[in-house]
């Protein structure tokens, strides 16, 4: 076990540090991710880490962007309360015409069509949709897809936009010293173990970011503009990378090549038209276009936080956006969702009988 930890650890970290040798965007995460596709697609075995390793990069991601938090900034986020309604609707509603043509084209059932289609966390959809009775491959397969295909395009995408150069924030953060930084863990710890017992979402991420957020707005315990050990973050994105890069079988795929197939298509579609909604919100409400895309595109709320504090856009609203899509896609719209289906199903079946 050990030595299967490390070798797929020591993999994603030399695709990492290949990533930054070439000034990726992004580098230790889309190199980790990268190497460790590749190398799963090639059918290297023993590719392998425990789970917590994730659950530890999402807790250092969550201190990170819980020690960015000012008064300010809360106010920005709960401005937008109404912006990130709509924009969650018409995502929804994207997802679901992508949903009733794969129910139509590939006679799968509806909650499968659904669940696979409706962007939310990779985890939590997969478990969601199994436990509303949907196609628990099917699923993985689509968001496998739609996760790593926007992560490896988002960060070079708004890398080169012409707008890039002039989010860059030119704030001055001071480095944590060593007893900072192991009190600010431990906070961020207890918080992610308290919301993984309180059923939140995301909660290695957020749980760490809201105890983290209190001390830094509440105490003098951080300074001011404070920031992690670089290697650190380094790690997290390793750890995150490799668990993404994991989920990514071939032998899933030579199974359900039609399948993989049509993910690849809806993941593009989706793609597609978030982008032009990022447009048009950027337009409409004079936020910078970087922060607009990263806010409303179909990946994962630490992938596209992270992109966010990589590119100078404004990661505490991506998350913001990202989080609230979440919390509506898991709670209103999947009770919505099985409520409906399980109401076709008893139409249709009396139809069925008496035919």
């Amino acid at each position: 076990m050990l030595q299967r930890m490390l070798f797929t650890l020591l993999l994603g970290s030399l695709g990492g540090w290949l990533f930054a040798t070439i000034h990726s965007p992004l580098p230790w995460l889309l190199g980790a991710l990268v190497t460790t596709v590749i190398c799963n697609m090639l059918g290297v075995k023993n590719l392998w880490i425990p789970r917590w390793f994730r659950q530890a990069g999402l807790t250092v991601i969550g201190i990170t962007l819980g020690l960015r938090m000012t008064s300010e900034i809360v106010e920005t986020m709960t401005g937008h309360i109404g912006l990130m309604l709509i924009t969650t609707i018409l995502t929804i509603l994207f997802s679901l015409v992508n949903a009733w043509i794969f129910y139509k084209v590939c006679r799968v059932d509806g909650i499968t069509a659904i669940f696979s289609n409706i962007p939310g966390g990779l985890s939590e959809m997969v478990s969601v949709g199994q436990m509303a009775g949907g196609n628990q491959q099917v699923i993985t397969i689509f968001h496998s897809i739609r996760a790593i295909s926007v992560v490896l395009c988002t960060p070079y995408l708004v890398t080169f936009l012409p707008t890039h150069a002039a989010i860059q924030t030119a704030t001055t953060e001071h480095m944590l010293g060593i007893g900072q930084t192991v009190m600010i863990l431990v906070a961020g710890l207890i918080g992610a173990l308290i919301a993984s017992r309180c059923y939140i979402p995301a909660p290695f991420l957020l749980g760490a970011l809201l105890v983290t957020a209190l001390i830094s707005m509440n105490t003098s315990l951080v300074g001011e503009s404070p920031a992690l050990p670089s290697i650190l973050v380094q790690g997290a994105q390793i750890f995150i990378g490799v668990s993404i890069g994991l989920g990514f079988k071939r032998e899933d795929i030579a199974k359900n090549r039609r399948f993989f197939l049509f993910g690849l298509m809806h993941s593009l579609f989706l793609f597609v038209m978030v982008i032009v909604l990022a447009i048009g919100i950027s337009y409409v409400t004079a936020t910078d276009i970087v922060t607009a895309i990263l806010a409303t595109v179909p990946g994962g709320l630490a992938e596209m936080s992270l992109t966010a504090l990589a590119t100078g856009a404004d990661p505490l609203l991506v998350t913001a956006f990202h989080l609230f899509r979440l919390v509506l896609v898991l709670t209103l719209f999947s009770f919505g969702a099985r409520a409906w289906t399980n109401r076709h199903s008893r139409i249709k079946q009396p139809k069925e009988t008496s035919a």
